[in-house]
């Protein structure tokens, strides 16, 4: 959809506010600026410091590309952030993309980046770059984390061993018997070969 320049040219012939709402309604260039972005070239990050997002979906989004780029070129970033894009937004790691292991590995190469950065000027916005990062990443493990799951839905205790206490059988008096039947006496057959 275009280089860098061709948005630059576009922003100086059109505006930037033209070219931010071009963002919004051309799903295809908005991908392409955004992934420019992303890659932390020095010329795509002029166009997001010359654009203001129109929306709010568009100013979440370049905010998620400027995340992105950070663990590559954290030089030119950080002096994006500010007003136009909040630092707990684009170091707040913004990503969809929610697993632990992304988590912990993209907090680990944009805290091993920002320690690369040895401006002075840029030193307070490191600084507070890295207290997002640290605070994203333990809201967010905690948001993945089994004990948070446990912790938010109630779940039934597990079951003590119980101890079962040996009952010795009460003592039961045996009821009386039956009343028997009087015996008859028994019937003998009589000799049918006999002759009497």
């Amino acid at each position: 959809m275009g280089s860098a320049e061709v948005v630059l040219s576009e922003i100086k012939l059109g505006g930037a506010a033209a070219v931010a709402k071009r963002i919004d309604s051309d799903e295809n260039f908005g991908r392409s600026v955004t992934n420019g972005i992303s890659t932390g070239d020095s010329l795509w990050l002029q166009v997001a410091d010359k654009i203001a997002p129109a929306s709010a979906a568009a100013e979440a989004t370049i905010s998620i590309a400027l995340a992105s780029a950070l663990p590559r070129a954290p030089e030119r970033v950080l002096p994006l952030v500010g007003n136009k894009y909040p630092v707990e937004e684009v170091c707040g790691i913004p990503f969809l993309k929610g697993d632990s292991a992304f988590v912990v590995s993209y907090h680990d190469e944009a805290l091993a980046a920002l320690g690369r950065v040895r401006a002075a000027s840029l030193s307070p916005k490191r600084d507070a770059c890295r207290v997002a990062l640290d605070d994203a990443r333990e809201r967010r493990l905690e948001r993945i984390s089994p004990a948070y799951i446990v912790k938010n839905k109630p779940v039934t205790p597990p079951r003590r061993a119980v101890r079962k206490k040996t009952v010795k059988p009460k003592a039961t008096v045996a009821p009386p018997p039956a009343p028997v039947a009087p015996a008859q006496p028994p019937v003998t057959p009589k000799d049918t070969n006999s002759s009497d």
